[in-house]
């Protein structure tokens, strides 16, 4: 990776001539767009008024509720976020900072409203496919809901699935299907519906939960970095003029190794009680640090591993070469005393 971005940076990237046949700039606006300034609170304001509104709006909606339904519940944040339309709450926050920024930027004579217009249209395409992957997502979810899968893998599995188990499962589950669909937050989609409530049905013990959820929400990282299906896969490649293989490569040698090891000796290994969560960190990155000084080298350089692999060849050859010419002279020494 390192290699095609350096060859990215030496190189002029010229666009394409059927391209610049297609689309056509004036100079004026050429020069309008090298001469945009950069202003931080463009980006910070929006940013800080969609948490603002969001949380505000989480609070009164909550308090609303409580107090409608007649609760003895104090009116604490807390409460009242569990108690409020969050997804509301959301669509409010995000429009005031939508409109904040079509405020801000005509204002200060960046582009104008039509120009905000375009990229508007080109943002929601950048999120129609992770958003329809999340539709599906809850769609299959609400499905497996209404047809009970949960009860049935739990009355299927019954007392055969050891709890302690169940951690690691979840996290070979999570990178199978990350893996398979490229997106983390659908996978989250379809594999909390369905490992929480077998969960639930299997024990009643609240640190399993704890570890179950840990385990879901980490796995399905995994794919979002490996496939070559996934979003960040695509731009990365993109980005950095490298092909879609050899980023895999460099990803998987990365990730593979990481993945292997937290589930060995985080999920599997604290599921099972061995030490506690925080003992599993200080084991893993050390695990993950032998790894990477014993098979990891510079470009041009062998690994430690290379080194020693090469040495006990070296080994080997030299015993065999010494016990093939200590035959060699005894077969000698008798001839000649045949010989004679």
């Amino acid at each position: 990776m390192i290699t095609y971005e350096e060859n990215n940076l030496d190189q002029e990237i010229t666009p394409d001539p059927e391209e610049a046949q297609d689309e056509y700039y004036s100079d004026e606006e050429v020069v309008e767009e090298t001469r945009v300034p950069e202003r931080w609170y463009n980006a910070i304001l929006p940013l800080v008024v969609l948490v603002l509104i969001s949380l505000l709006r989480m609070y009164f909606d909550g308090k609303q509720v409580i107090l409608e339904s007649g609760e003895s519940l104090p009116t604490t944040f807390m409460n009242c976020a569990s108690k409020c339309n969050s997804i509301n709450c959301l669509i409010v926050g995000t429009s005031v900072s939508l409109m904040l920024t079509l405020i801000l930027i005509p204002a200060q004579r960046i582009m104008g409203v039509s120009k905000c217009a375009e990229h508007f249209v080109e943002g929601v395409k950048g999120m129609s496919e992770p958003i329809m992957i999340l539709i599906l997502a809850w769609s299959l979810g609400f499905a497996m809901n209404d047809i009970h899968t949960s009860e049935y893998i739990a009355g299927a599995l019954g007392e055969n699935m050891p709890v302690q188990y169940f951690p690691s499962l979840v996290c070979v589950i999570g990178y199978a299907m990350s893996y398979a669909s490229g997106s983390a937050m659908g996978t989250q989609g379809i594999i909390f519906p369905l490992v929480i409530p077998v969960v639930v049905h299997l024990t009643g013990d609240t640190e399993v939960y704890v570890k179950t959820i840990a385990a879901a929400f980490s796995s399905t990282v995994f794919g979002n970095l490996c496939s070559p299906i996934a979003d960040t896969t695509i731009a990365s490649a993109l980005f950095t003029n490298c092909p879609i293989v050899d980023h895999l490569k460099v990803m998987s040698t990365f990730c593979v190794p990481i993945a292997i090891l937290t589930l060995l000796f985080g999920d599997l290994f604290v599921g099972m009680n061995l030490y506690p969560f925080y003992v599993s960190y200080i084991i893993t990155l050390l695990a993950v640090v032998m790894v990477f000084v014993i098979f990891g080298r510079y470009p041009g350089r062998r690994s430690l591993f290379q080194i020693l692999l090469d040495s006990a060849r070296g080994i080997k050859r030299s015993r065999s070469g010494s016990s093939t010419s200590e035959s060699e002279n005894s077969e000698k020494t008798a001839l000649l005393a045949g010989d004679k």
